[in-house]
């Protein structure tokens, strides 16, 4: 096998820089993806048990893929800057599925809408959940087989023809299922979070609080079970991989979670709403930056970022940060306004 070598142009700027950004920029997707990938099916399962709450997932869920969608480019881009050569070569031996990723998630938007709107709502919200599971499949397998460049030779030869692969190949292996089994748990435990936040900051109905004291224990302890089953496979795995801290850290967050959730629970106010918030913030953040651990080591026995020339280009790098304030700038504005419009009775 020929091993990928550096990008002869360089970096941009040094290693630490692009990893931290790629770290916020991961931590950012994460919490508005989470809330589509399992507040869509949450809102399908309340249509009839729980309409009002259910409504108000399905209002804000545009939101949610806009903002989510958007954060994504941004550790997207970062792996393209770090990791040319193993992202494109993996995602090349993909490379139907990979394409296939934009006219899905149109679909899914679409869709998303068409609920939000009360269009067809069921029908709607229940293709856009199943297209966003798709695509995140298809995001996992892509990222595992970037970290796993001594799996390339041999899916080459089964799927080339003269010279060229077919592109229909999807390395939904164990690991590319785990690492989703872990993010569909966490998923579940920032639906049942925002369900928390709504009801004691953006809900003008007293019944709405209630009903969403009972629930959010239900749905982080789901999320927390599907993260517990996930992770005691994932876990042999990276062992080696973590330093021991961040192992423990990713690992029982969740379950400190789950106690602030039953907290909630039995003592709902704005006090254990706001415990919660970050235990899970914090879940999320862990989480990031042990995936981020694990995918530098796995790739540094190939190549080590750290030993490639940077050529300094500060000047772009200080655009692209005054660009990125301007727009998290703009998006706190939204969101401001749209959780304004939400402060109405259920």
């Amino acid at each position: 096998m020929i091993e990928p070598i550096p990008d002869p142009i360089g970096l941009p700027v040094p290693v630490a820089v692009l990893l931290v950004l790629k770290v916020f920029g991961f931590f950012l997707h994460m919490v508005f993806m989470n809330l589509w990938l399992a507040g869509l099916p949450v809102a399908l399962v309340l249509i009839k048990r729980q309409p009002a709450v259910a409504s108000r997932l399905f209002t804000a869920m545009p939101f949610f893929m806009a903002f989510g969608i958007n954060a994504g480019i941004v550790p997207l881009l970062f792996i393209q800057t770090l990791y040319p050569q193993f992202f494109y070569p993996a995602t090349i031996l993909q490379a139907w599925f990979w394409f296939v990723v934009i006219p899905l998630l149109v679909i899914a938007y679409y869709g998303v809408y068409l609920a939000a709107f009360d269009r067809f709502r069921l029908a709607a919200g229940l293709v856009a959940s199943l297209l966003l599971a798709w695509i995140g499949l298809t995001f996992s397998a892509a990222l595992s087989l970037t970290a796993t460049p001594e799996r390339w030779p041999s899916i080459f030869l089964a799927t080339a023809d003269a010279g060229s692969v077919h592109g229909i190949y999807l390395h939904l292996k164990e690991e590319a299922l785990l690492r989703y089994l872990l993010m569909l748990g966490m998923a579940f435990g920032t639906v049942a979070v925002f369900l928390v936040m709504d009801a004691e900051w953006f809900s003008a109905d007293p019944g709405y609080r209630t009903r969403v004291s009972r629930l959010s224990l239900i749905v982080y302890g789901l999320g927390s079970g599907i993260y517990a089953a996930g992770g005691s496979l994932y876990a042999p795995m990276v062992a080696g991989k973590l330093s021991p801290i961040w192992w423990y850290l990713a690992g029982f967050s969740m379950p400190v979670g789950l106690v602030l959730a039953a907290a909630y629970g039995r003592w709902p106010g704005r006090r254990t709403a706001s415990a919660l918030f970050f235990a899970h913030l914090f879940v999320l953040l862990s989480n990031a930056i042990a995936r981020q651990m694990v995918q530098f080591g796995d790739l540094q026995k190939w190549m080590d970022p750290e030993k490639s020339f940077v050529r300094g280009e500060w000047g772009s790098f200080y655009l692209f940060v005054v660009a990125s304030l301007v727009v998290l700038g703009a998006l706190a504005w939204i969101a401001r306004v749209a959780l304004r419009c939400m402060r109405s009775p259920a």
